[in-house]
């Protein structure tokens, strides 16, 4: 490619990747807005749900001491929530975490969650009291044979009230040896550390109101947002516009790419072709390729023009061939004619001086064909128009070229109806001559040659039909070329640009010319112009 090739290569190029960008930056966007409002909703909805289920044990129990926590064990299973309970004096009534997760500080604020400890079951009292932080290092709680794990807090010497996690039914933890429930020690118990900027979950304590009166709180620890599966989702999705994006960034630079060369091959071809005129090749057209649209049109408009510049070429050639030709006669006899005089070899006589006169005719007659020609391409060309009878014109026309039809032993019928025209008279006499001395030309002797007028739906018919051989089907579209001579007419006098003249002043008179064959034999020449 060229240098615009190129510049159209990135001018798509940005165009494609910027919407590609577009798009993908408002997906993003997009994708990204609606799923942390779901998260939000979604875990708003589980601090709700939460809530709601220690309300409801709560109530049903009339205390925490007796409350049944099942309904919030199933809640944190099944969300992954972490959960401490406190009372309306800040003091720790239970913390609850998912089955099978390990135990890990959480921040109550001012409440630590503590890690499960192993030991021997200690009684609850009745009113727990505050939780105290302890500076032990935190163990791992595990359980043993299948025990079920069990938190407890303590302040002072007494503990507070203890959950246990067994299978099936939960109750809160009643004295020692109550329930069944495993209880733990949580004296050596650590403290949870704050939580850090940017820690993967957060918790948030939500007071319990029952029946108007707020009868705890409860520490929520949801999961890190990252963790939950519309997060992972949205991942997913991310994904997948990354991934669309780039192929569709691809597929933009490959439509450039093919955009800008089937813009510019045409162009360069069409470049080479120009320079192919220039330089004066035989076939330029050959160079040419398809393009699409637009360009297509260029492309076979300059085919075109290339061949009509090559006819016209071969045209001037014929020109200069068939002038020079025309011209080689008279100018020879008319050299040999004076010098045998100026001689002496030859008298002046009538008859060779009327020889002389002959040619000097024929040249007059090729150089005013060539200045009619001229004049009726030209835009100088002027028509004197006045209402003009057309019969009359052909009849005038006819009887001024009597003698010629006489000389080739040509009879002529006039089949004559007035019809009126506005245009120039000397031009529609002009166009009767040349339609009639080439009908001269070609009609064999005793032959005839009919010239008509008639009116034909609002417009003037002049038809000139003779008895010769006719036209062949393969010359008949350009038998009005400029200079262009059929087969039937290398042996005959003429310049090959009467019928030329005639095309153009029929066209300059806004009328039409045609050329047929006529049902029989000969040809037939028909002008119609707009009646008046």
């Amino acid at each position: 490619m060229g240098p615009l090739g190129w510049r159209l290569f990135a001018a798509f190029t940005v165009v494609g990747l910027g919407a590609v960008g577009l798009l993908a930056v408002l997906a993003a966007r997009s994708v990204q807005v609606q799923t942390s409002g779901l998260v939000d909703s979604q875990r708003a909805q589980v601090r709700n749900e939460i809530v709601a289920a220690l309300v409801i044990a709560y109530t049903r129990a009339g205390s925490w001491q007796d409350a049944d926590l099942a309904p919030v064990y199933a809640l944190t299973d099944s969300t992954g929530a972490r959960l401490v309970i406190l009372d309306t004096t800040g003091g720790q009534v239970a913390t609850v975490m998912p089955h099978g997760t390990v135990p890990m500080p959480m921040s109550t604020g001012s409440v630590t969650s503590t890690a499960v400890q192993g030991g021997p079951p200690t009684a609850a009292p009745p009113h727990p009291a505050p939780m105290t932080t302890a500076s032990h290092a935190p163990a791992p709680a595990s359980s043993h044979h299948g025990q079920p794990m069990t938190t407890s807090s303590q302040a002072h010497p007494n503990s507070s009230a203890t959950t246990a996690r067994p299978s099936g039914h939960m109750s809160m933890a009643s004295p020692a040896g109550t329930g069944g429930h495993h209880l733990v020690d949580l004296a050596s118990a650590p403290s949870a550390a704050a939580p850090q900027p940017g820690s993967a979950s957060t918790a948030a304590g939500v007071p319990i109101v029952v029946a108007g009166r707020t009868v705890g709180t409860v520490v929520i620890d949801l999961p890190a947002r990252s963790s939950s599966p519309t997060y992972q989702a949205r991942d997913a999705i991310m994904r997948s516009v990354a991934i669309g994006a780039l192929a569709a960034v691809l597929l933009a630079v490959a439509a450039a790419l093919f955009a800008s060369r089937r813009t510019t091959r045409p162009l360069t071809a069409l470049a080479e072709a120009a320079g192919a005129v220039e330089r004066g090749e035989p076939n330029p057209s050959s160079l040419l390729r398809p393009g699409p649209g637009e360009l297509g049109q260029v492309s076979r408009a300059f085919a075109r023009m290339a061949n009509s510049l090559r006819r016209e070429d071969d045209l001037r050639r014929a020109l200069v061939a068939d002038v020079a030709h025309e011209l080689r006669t008279p100018v020879t006899i008319l050299r040999g004619g004076t010098e045998q005089l100026l001689d002496g070899l030859a008298a002046p006589t009538p008859d060779k001086l009327s020889s002389l006169h002959d040619e000097v005719l024929r040249l007059e007659r090729l150089v005013d064909d060539l200045a009619a020609l001229a004049a009726a391409e030209s835009s100088g060309l002027s028509l004197h128009r006045t209402p003009v009878d057309v019969g009359a014109v052909a009849a005038d026309a006819a009887n001024a070229l009597k003698s010629q039809f006489e000389d080739a032993q040509l009879d002529t019928l006039l089949e004559i109806e007035p019809v009126t025209v506005n245009g120039d008279s000397t031009r529609l006499n002009q166009i009767v001559t040349n339609l009639l001395t080439n009908a001269i030309k070609f009609t064999p002797p005793h032959g005839c040659v009919t010239v008509s007028t008639r009116h034909a739906d609002g417009a003037a018919v002049l038809t000139v039909t003779d008895t010769g051989p006719g036209i062949p089907e393969d010359e008949l579209p350009r038998v009005f070329d400029r200079f262009w001579r059929g087969s039937a007419a290398r042996t005959r006098d003429g310049s090959g640009i009467g019928l030329a003249v005639v095309a153009e002043l029929v066209a300059a008179h806004a009328g039409t010319v045609i050329a047929a064959n006529a049902a029989g034999a000969g040809a037939v020449f028909t002008v119609t112009l707009p009646a008046s």
